[in-house]
């Protein structure tokens, strides 16, 4: 019972961020890139976001919970750090909820295929919305289920399809050099965690669990969802006979049995929806503590502006993620090391000289982090705005 309240609870609540709408953009950004690059940056990203979320989690046990990011960075880097981390978090993360209600839709008409396209997207978005303000303990105990459901569902489209994967003949290397880095805006927004972050902190310590103790969780709760995503991406093109952008096409129109299908409305559905109220929380919190809005209106910014901007046209599902990811998520992770460092030292100079809960020892993993996020956001930009 310990190892389930101190381990697998808070790992679900990171898990289930994570695992969300960008594992269907996966297959295709690998397939274009060539599959071999395509596994070796998975693996990258992967130790990236140990790195990043363990660094946030340091941020946040020195600081308490009455920050969220924009609050972090206006103490580190004063206004221009404030404003810029509320341009590129909270507008980020209203962008992100948008994203996922643009899929919702997919899913929800796979269970109840017969219901018009509005009705579908309000299921999504109302379940997701009122999940948010459920509390902290039950969305932890919501995401373990979820968990549990998106991994059944990964296994049963990897055992139907690993086995034509590695029988189909796939390029390692895409000829086409333009492609190469075509899988890094979709990996940062895959692999991304750090709205949950503040989450799994705040649930130690309400609980009363020594808040050092996240630290498996989250390294635990960040590569579990890698580990699927690899698995995820050969069994769903072993399944499909034509590789769409969104992934959902494809593998559908290969499955003959429908009670296949459900199972991929259920993978769905439920990372979609876990993603969505936990990004949500973040949100309403930094609007709410960063922002001092009132909670009523922090509330109805959450509940309404994703169903406003979703009636605008802001593009395919694959160049929202690209810019999500390469362009946003990719500034918030060079502000997350830049905050690390800066606190770092300060420890130094107080004479303090533990690494908190990083696991990794060289002092240098600063710089190659800055290099990672920095050719995202380049590519990201000349990619989308300049073809």
């Amino acid at each position: 019972m310990k190892a389930f309240r101190e381990f697998i609870l808070p790992t679900s609540i990171l898990a289930g961020t994570i695992i969300g709408a960008g594992i269907f953009s996966l297959p295709y950004v690998f397939s274009q890139s060539g599959l071999g690059l395509g596994y070796l940056f998975l693996v990258l990203f992967g130790l990236v976001y140990v790195a990043v979320h363990t660094m946030y989690a340091d941020i946040l046990i020195k600081n308490g919970d009455q920050h969220r990011f924009a609050g972090l960075a206006k103490i580190y880097f004063g206004r221009f750090g404030h404003g810029l981390s509320v341009l590129m978090t909270i507008i980020e993360m209203f962008f992100v909820l948008t994203i996922y209600l643009v899929l919702s839709v997919s899913f929800v008409s796979l269970i109840f295929p017969k219901l018009p396209a509005i009705y579908q997207l309000v299921i999504f978005w109302w379940l997701g919305t009122l999940i948010i303000f459920s509390g902290t303990k039950k969305m932890a105990f919501f995401e373990t289920l979820a968990v549990t459901g998106i991994l059944a569902a990964i296994a049963i489209i990897a055992s139907l399809g690993v086995a034509d994967f590695l029988n189909k003949p796939f390029i390692f290397v895409s000829p086409l050099w333009k492609s190469w880095l075509l899988p890094f805006g979709a990996l940062l927004f895959s692999i991304n965690g750090r709205p949950a972050i503040p989450t799994v902190t705040h649930y130690f310590r309400r609980n009363g669990f020594p808040v050092e103790k996240s630290k498996w969780p989250i390294i635990w709760g960040t590569l579990i969802p890698v580990a699927a995503y690899g698995i995820f991406v050969a069994g769903a093109l072993g399944m499909s006979s034509v590789v769409t952008s969104d992934t959902i096409t494809g593998i559908v129109s290969s499955i003959p049995s429908h009670v296949l299908v459900l199972a991929l409305a259920v993978l769905g559905a439920l990372s979609l929806i876990s993603s969505y109220f936990a990004i949500g929380l973040d949100v309403f919190k930094s609007l709410e503590l960063d922002l001092k809005f009132s909670k009523r209106f922090a509330m109805f910014l959450v509940i309404a502006l994703p169903l406003i901007i979703y009636f605008f046209d802001m593009g395919n599902f694959i160049t929202l993620i690209e810019i999500a990811g390469g362009i946003f998520i990719g500034v918030e992770g060079l502000l997350i090391v830049a905050m690390w460092s800066k606190m770092k030292k300060g420890l130094i100079g107080a004479g303090i000289s533990d690494r908190g809960m990083m696991p990794f020892k060289s002092d240098y993993i600063k710089y190659g982090l800055y290099g990672v996020f920095g050719i995202s956001i380049a590519y990201a930009i000349i990619s989308r705005f300049f073809h």
